[in-house]
């Protein structure tokens, strides 16, 4: 993640505070970049700035796939054995989002994303959410806030460190991030999987063709 961001604009998308150490907390996002064009920034092209350097980081996706084929999904596929939905010796297909989303949150912030559920914006029910942080969850103080089930309203912190990553279902269950008043960075990336007999190959966001693309793995 280090060298991706290194390798961008830092005009458009920032620069490492402290270059000797290039901690991603320390990362600083350019304020143009966070504002809108109707108030004089150009965050727009910034994000597709940023967004076309993940596309094309071939270093970077050659570690994602490791680690979602390597990690990830050997791991989903032992619940899906544990909760009886496939067996010990039963191939299945995974549909994985690749890219993944890259998060940038510089701090201090006041904005908040709201409560909402991935189906609001057009997702399937048969993928699961996958949330990765790359930064100090107390270096930030951001978390990862989701209900336990559909329209249950009990958010709470799921309280995922570096090194760690969790799943949930966030296409029915709404879930948000916090406001960073940090003077550090969060950096997170996020990604969906979708399993074989749950996931629609054929489904189709309504309203837009913004789709993720999908790497398909048989285990």
């Amino acid at each position: 993640m280090v060298s991706l961001l290194q390798g961008c604009d830092p005009e458009m998308v920032g620069s490492f505070s402290t270059a000797d150490t290039c901690r991603l907390e320390d990362f600083d996002v350019p304020t143009l970049s966070l504002s809108r064009s109707d108030y004089g920034g150009h965050c727009e092209s910034a994000q597709v700035y940023f967004s076309n350097a993940v596309t094309t980081n071939k270093d970077f996706l050659d570690l994602f796939d490791r680690f979602v084929v390597d990690v990830v999904l050997p791991k989903l596929k032992t619940r899906l054995v544990e909760n009886g939905a496939i067996t010990t010796s039963q191939e299945i297909e995974f549909y994985y989002q690749r890219p993944p989303t890259v998060r940038l949150q510089p701090g201090p912030a006041w904005a908040d994303v709201k409560a909402h559920s991935d189906a609001e914006y057009g997702h399937q029910n048969g993928e699961l959410n996958f949330w990765l942080p790359l930064t100090n969850r107390d270096a930030t103080g951001v978390d990862l806030w989701c209900e336990s089930s559909f329209k249950q309203g009990d958010y709470h912190p799921l309280a995922v460190y570096y090194g760690e990553v969790v799943s949930f279902h966030g296409s029915s269950c709404r879930h948000y991030v916090n406001a960073n008043h940090s003077n550090n960075t969060r950096v997170s990336l996020d990604f969906r999987i979708g399993v074989q007999g749950f996931f629609d190959t054929q489904w189709q966001m309504a309203g837009t063709t913004d789709d993720h693309n999908r790497r398909i793995v048989r285990l």
